[in-house]
């Protein structure tokens, strides 16, 4: 084996250890949940709640992700068809809808909502899709104590909604 090969094999060996511990290094942050129908990665200092037990023993078709100060809650509802996310829906006793705005394009509704807490402790907002042709339904939601929670942990809220894995039976 000539120098240059012995090089070369070095260079690949190198570029594809730093790729392997790169890659360690980014979920290294993250722990990944099991629902019953899907996985989803959230940050490892998070607290989860399971909440909607789904149909398969001990799993569940919703979780809360609680930060560690509690000035924010992740959520996810995943069922393997659709259902009712009854763990989210408004108490009118303490909030107000503040905003809504529903779409569909290609047989896909999409509803968008926001709760706010009538004593401005805290606003709730939903991402919704659903499929018109069959029954399927997503839910992603925050929960913010205020403005700067929200943009303190706004990027780990984006990472955790792009890292979802659907599964079906």
């Amino acid at each position: 084996m000539t120098q240059f090969n012995k090089f070369f094999i070095l260079c690949l060996f190198l570029i594809f250890s730093s790729i392997l511990v790169s890659k360690d290094k980014v979920n290294s942050s993250t722990k990944i949940y099991k629902g019953a129908f899907f996985e989803i990665e959230y940050p490892k200092n998070f607290t989860v709640k399971p909440s909607i037990k789904s149909n398969i023993p001990k799993k569940y078709d919703s979780a809360f992700f609680i930060s560690p100060d509690k000035k924010v809650k992740f959520y996810v509802y995943s069922p393997q068809w659709s259902g009712d996310p009854t763990d989210i829906l408004i108490d009118p006793k303490t909030e107000i809808e503040s905003d809504k705005k529903t779409e569909t394009k290609n047989n896909t509704k999409q509803n968008w909502y926001s709760f706010k807490n009538k004593n401005s402790e805290y606003t709730r907002s939903f991402h919704e899709t659903s499929n018109e042709d069959g029954p399927t339904k997503l839910i992603f939601g925050i929960e913010y104590k205020n403005q700067v929670a929200y943009d303190m942990y706004k990027q780990s809220y984006l990472n955790f909604k792009k890292s979802i894995k659907q599964f079906a039976d």
